[in-house]
């Protein structure tokens, strides 16, 4: 029995090293390498977990001491388990922030992507419970005569002296390598504060070059895709062929194609976009509400929604997901929107629902064309889809399959380019096509050979249609432009820096920089030039550049100064707005 409860503690660790084994495969065409490697960096987790069990059913281990060993063994083992469905399903790692900031609407979001009622979820519960209570309390122990204690000193011993051959630094891509306690540890550097005489002395001047002209009210939509990716697209990237209605588009009016996103999950697509400012975030805190989602950005002043108030627009947000996942609701809210609608509108009741609760991209599209017909002033929506969010399912054929996922999403929204052709909208109005943030999966083969490994991450299409512009954009842009350039054309002044660009117009304008937050490994940023990625580790006061590029000393510490302005700027505003 104890070896078969061994053997079953392991299986987890086979999984997560087959899945290793073949995101490295994909990556590099190396064999074995990846499985080796998980298992190499796992074995440190696994000797404590195996010898929290071996403790536990010594002959003269105390009852309530050995509850208490296989407890604890129990909770590292589901640790453990959680880290790889993350991994899996999330393309990172389990983190301690992340478990704060999303335990509110995990529950929820298990209960949809497994189709489970509460009834099945309490019933699930109690069976895994009558399992596991007689496991814990069992007096089962190891008789004396088979209690050896060489043979299970050279097992851990053999198991220990393994991880002596992980690895860190093989790949770009070694964070999947580590177990979920030696990620959480690595990233703790960017919980980092600045101490008061560093952020007393830093000093950062960013240039901008402004120009008048003409302001030119429009009626605008932002049409934000989830997990539109530029791989998913032939046109953007020559890799997969799942998008031909946005290749269409994309190719009858302007595209961008050096087009990144600012950060990797949709709530920093959501500030990019409409704050214009890159998703940086303060030095992590667990206190006044510093794992929530959205910290530091609430109430900002100068978002989109709150400038185009004062040219007189109508501001509304509009999804079929569910408003409360990651205080987004609240969060649209305090930084202007007039209107706010989710899930909960009437109009999605007669509509099947998927994760988030959500109705899928069909009847989120029909709403809107509903909205528009009620505006009667110069308006700007802003729209968030659903449908090519994981877990994969076709809402049409309820088939679990990315590539299907993003048929569908593509399909609906060929649609709804086509109805917004027959309104007339592009008379008078603009539609900028982007996604969020690039797909929670493994980086497909040939994408980070096509792109780079670092920026291959960030790559989203953006398509803008307003009736009469075309081309193919070469140069970078990113999301936060995207803010700066509706800004600056319907205020009329349009400006720009070496962080931040113009989409178009007469005032176009590449930034020499973009950042992007980086999902795999939290603890570093990417900064993208034209043609090279430099890497910043966060680390408070003693943040730095841990890439070789930039080789100029001053453009390296202009970088690492730009990060830590952004981040103890966002730290001061969350302090104000929290006092």
């Amino acid at each position: 029995m104890f070896k078969i409860l061994l053997c079953f503690l392991a299986i987890p660790a086979l999984l997560k090293a087959g899945y290793v084994e073949n995101f490295i495969f994909e990556l590099t065409e190396t064999r074995f390498v990846g499985f080796s490697q998980a298992i190499a960096n796992d074995m440190l987790f696994y000797a404590l977990l195996w010898m929290l069990v071996y403790f536990s059913v010594l002959p003269n281990c105390w009852r309530w001491l050995s509850a208490f060993l296989r407890t604890l063994a129990l909770l590292c083992w589901i640790i453990y388990c959680a880290d790889y469905f993350v991994i899996k399903n999330f393309n990172t790692h389990l983190t301690f922030g992340d478990s704060i900031k999303y335990a509110g609407y995990a529950y929820k979001y298990l209960q949809q992507i497994y189709n489970l009622n509460n009834y099945t979820l309490s019933a699930l519960c109690l069976l895994l419970l009558g399992a596991l209570l007689p496991l814990l309390l069992s007096p089962f122990r190891l008789p004396k005569q088979k209690f050896k204690t060489v043979p299970w000193v050279l097992f851990i011993s053999a198991i220990l002296g393994y991880t002596v051959f992980a690895d860190e630094h093989k790949y770009a891509h070694s964070w999947i390598y580590k177990n979920v306690v030696d990620y959480n540890l690595i990233i703790l550097s960017e919980g980092s504060p600045y101490s008061a005489e560093f952020k007393q002395a830093l000093h950062f001047d960013e240039a901008q070059t402004c120009q008048t002209l003409p302001s030119i009210p429009k009626n605008i939509i932002i049409l934000m895709v989830e997990s539109l990716s530029a791989y998913q697209s032939q046109f953007f990237s020559g890799i997969k062929d799942w998008t031909p209605n946005l290749d269409a588009i994309a190719q009858d009016n302007l595209a961008y194609r050096d087009f990144y996103a600012n950060g990797f999950i949709t709530e920093d697509g959501e500030i990019s976009l409409l704050t214009g400012i890159p998703p940086i975030y303060p030095p992590s805190t667990y206190d006044n509400d510093g794992g929530t989602s959205f910290y530091s950005f609430f109430n900002l002043p100068d978002a989109l929604p709150q400038a185009l108030k004062k040219h007189h627009y109508h501001t509304e947000f509009l999804t079929s997901s569910d408003l409360e996942f990651g205080n987004t609701g609240q969060w649209a809210q305090s930084i202007g929107f007039d209107y706010v609608e989710g899930h909960d509108h009437p109009d999605y009741n007669a509509w099947e629902r998927f994760h988030f609760k959500s109705a899928p991209d069909a009847a989120l599209y029909l709403r809107v064309l509903d909205r528009l017909k009620q505006q009667k002033q110069n308006f700007f929506l802003f729209i968030k889809t659903v449908s090519s969010h994981h877990p994969y399912v076709n809402p049409e054929t309820k088939h679990a399959s990315e590539e299907e996922a993003i048929i569908y999403t593509d399909k609906q929204l060929g649609i709804f380019y086509q109805q917004l052709r027959n309104t007339g909208f592009f008379e008078h109005g603009i539609l900028l096509i982007v996604g969020d943030h690039h797909a929670m999966t493994p980086l497909k083969p040939h994408e980070a050979e096509r792109f780079g490994q670092y920026q291959a991450a960030a790559k989203v299409p953006l398509v803008v249609i307003d009736g009469h512009s075309h081309g193919q954009e070469a140069q970078q842009f990113q999301q936060i432009d995207v803010f700066n350039t509706v800004l600056g054309e319907i205020s009329g002044t349009p400006c720009y820096s070496d962080w931040r660009g113009i989409l178009w117009g007469t005032a176009k304008h590449s930034p020499k920089f973009i950042v992007h937050r980086r999902g795999d490994n939290r603890d570093k940023v990417s900064v993208f030039s034209q043609d090279a990625a430099a890497q910043i580790k966060l680390d408070g006061d003693a943040t730095r550049v841990v890439s070789d590029y930039p080789e100029d000393p001053s453009i390296r510490q202009l970088i690492i100064d730009k990060i830590n302005t952004l981040r103890i700027t966002r730290s001061q505003w969350a302090t104000a707005t929290i006092d």
